[in-house]
């Protein structure tokens, strides 16, 4: 699409996930963006998904919305190890494309997909909401400006508890469902960004679940400059979640850093000697700042907030996390 041109993107959504609930206030809302239809292979649900938010279409099939030519750009939530197939097959049909994380579950097939898009003339990018908001862009402006010193460790954690984990696609192994990918990606993600660049060492362990993935995660990571991550995640925990960035000079404390518009809208910073301040942050919507991103990139306004070869670099680092896992016991199934 030309930058020059001044109608709202047209949005087609590959199916009425979870997820979507989220993205698609944000699209209604803006003057960018317009969301005209759903597809789903169940049609009472893109009905119903369809008359919720507004939407003037619905298809029948993943191909047919695809095949519309007034859809510009798609939007995929599906399961994990759906997303190269349908990226793929939506990249060829000319439309830019932002799908959920993990964008695949290899780096080697996210590099082959960016390579497409690029041969298509499209825009892809991985969804992750946190990373276009302003709490993150103060975070690593204080990571990067030396606020902090020399960094010596970063913390994060993302636990969450599923309450049917039997009915929830993120605990089946065959759509590429577990704990590193779902929440763990990402503390992987912000630990890379904050720190410059791959771990050149990895070490970590996980705790299966019964029905055939790690429920629980715990990764360190090492890095060139002598800092290291620890993250910690988990699926059937209680919520915790947490960023703390440690300098020689002062700590950076973030207790809402993924769902990042949700309140305390604030940065803790902790100095050596003891003083704390609270860095005030706007409570804007991260998904509605994800999606006026994309539009931004696809109009040649902006370059994308996270470059294909960031997300290459953080499936890769989850590969070799995944690969050096100790697992533990598997966790017994719950008896009622």
């Amino acid at each position: 699409m030309s930058a020059a041109t001044n109608r709202p993107l047209r949005w087609g959504i590959l199916s009425p996930a979870r997820i979507a609930d989220d993205v698609l206030p944000g699209l209604i809302s803006s003057t960018r963006n317009q969301p005209v239809g759903v597809a789903s292979r169940d049609p009472q649900r893109a009905k119903s998904f369809a008359k919720r938010f507004g939407l003037d279409r619905t298809y029948a099939s993943y191909q047919s919305l695809l095949e519309d030519p007034d859809i510009d750009c798609v939007y995929i939530p599906l399961p994990n190890s759906l997303h190269g197939e349908w990226v793929r097959q939506a990249i060829n049909h000319g439309k830019h494309v932002l799908c959920e994380k993990p964008l695949v579950t290899t780096a080697a097939e996210a590099q082959d997909l960016f390579a497409l898009a690029d041969s298509q003339g499209v825009h892809l990018a991985e969804a992750f909401m946190f990373r276009h908001h302003p709490k993150t862009r103060t975070l690593i402006d204080l990571v990067q400006s030396g606020a902090l010193g020399a960094i010596h460790t970063v913390r994060s954690s993302f636990n969450f508890m599923t309450e049917t984990p039997e009915d929830d696609i993120r605990f089946r192994s065959d759509l590429g469902g577990g704990a590193l990918r779902d929440v763990g990606s990402y503390c992987v993600s912000l630990s890379n960004l904050l720190l410059g660049d791959a771990p050149v060492e990895v070490q970590a362990a996980s705790v299966p679940s019964p029905l055939g993935v790690a429920e629980r995660f715990y990764g360190t990571m090492r890095y060139t400059n002598g800092a290291v991550a620890q993250f910690d995640c988990s699926m059937r925990s209680p919520l915790s979640v947490h960023v703390s960035v440690l300098g020689e000079k002062a700590e950076a404390i973030v207790s809402m850093p993924w769902y990042a518009h949700k309140a305390p809208h604030s940065i803790q910073l902790k100095a050596h000697g003891g003083d704390e301040t609270l860095l005030a942050v706007p409570d804007t919507n991260a998904y509605f700042l994800e999606t006026e991103a994309f539009a931004a990139t696809v109009r040649g306004e902006r370059p994308p907030e996270i470059p294909g070869s960031e997300t290459v670099r953080n499936l890769e680092t989850l590969e070799r996390l995944a690969a050096s896992a100790t697992p533990g016991p598997t966790i017994p199934a719950t008896t009622p």
